[in-house]
């Protein structure tokens, strides 16, 4: 909560608002937290893994990832392109997400409601980025696998975490 702090200065009065947040891991920080770190996670092996599609036949089978393929399946497509590059823009946003979930927690001498607006920001960028990424790929894969599910699950967790920090950065405001 912001506090006031008044102090005097040749005899003058004078007042000056300075923000500080007590921050506990227990209620909507450490929140933010966990749901950034598990989108991370789960982003991560979403985005390494060779799930996205999956077709079995007997004891053979055909995958297909973000960046490799078993058999003989076409990625050239644009649709896998187009996933592609939406989910390396997500990476990059993933990435700036946790370093500003980490200064918002644990740096001092910064301005924790403009960390925190460009964490709610970045965080609803992404969560776009990602939407657009499952869309895109699901709507034109038939025998979706494994690895789209995970990152359908960060993609959840992203919009969990830019909600609950949305809620923190609203609770600042008051």
């Amino acid at each position: 909560m912001p506090t006031t702090v008044t102090t005097v200065s040749t005899g003058a009065r004078v007042t000056q608002r300075t923000t500080h947040h007590d921050l506990s891991l227990h209620g909507r920080a450490g929140a933010i937290l966990i749901l950034i770190l598990l989108c991370f996670l789960t982003f991560l092996i979403s985005f390494t893994t060779s799930g996205w599609r999956t077709r079995l036949s007997g004891f053979y089978g055909t995958h297909l990832g973000l960046w490799e393929q078993c058999h003989a399946i076409s990625s050239s497509s644009g649709h896998h392109l187009a996933t592609q590059i939406l989910m390396c823009l997500a990476l990059v946003g993933v990435v700036v997400i946790v370093i500003l979930v980490f200064l918002y927690l644990f740096a001092t001498g910064i301005s924790k409601y403009q960390v925190l607006l460009g964490l709610v920001i970045t965080s609803f960028i992404t969560f776009t980025l990602l939407l657009i990424a499952v869309i895109v790929f699901g709507v034109n894969v038939s025998y979706l696998g494994w690895s789209y599910g995970v990152a359908c699950v960060s993609t959840i967790l992203c919009l969990a975490a830019a909600i609950v920090a949305a809620m923190q950065l609203h609770n600042c405001l008051h």
